[in-house]
């Protein structure tokens, strides 16, 4: 019997929940995450300042941050769904 697949915000509220000192994330670098059936890349971030930084680290700055609310957690994501960035970011990962 195989797993229900997490989304976003299940898999951040989770990550939340089980460390002390969390980071921002890059979800999708190994080409897992979508939307419609094509590869995304998500920055996950905790604070405005650390999404906005991590969206210029990623060349990501035209694309809008979202301020996402679960449960009793609050981050902000990026959506990154440009084919060749998307591929650029899964190669970039993989060193």
């Amino acid at each position: 019997m195989s797993e229900k697949t997490l989304s976003e915000q299940e898999w951040v509220y989770n990550y939340l929940k089980s460390r002390k000192n969390p980071v921002p994330l890059v979800l999708g670098t190994r080409g897992t995450w979508g939307i419609n059936g094509e590869k995304v890349i998500i920055l996950v971030a905790f604070t405005i300042p650390d999404i906005m930084v991590f969206r210029e680290m990623h060349n990501a700055v035209k694309n809008p941050i979202r301020k996402m609310k679960y449960k009793d957690i609050v981050y902000f994501a990026v959506n990154i769904v440009d084919k060749k960035q998307v591929e650029y970011l899964i190669d970039y990962w993989k060193e």
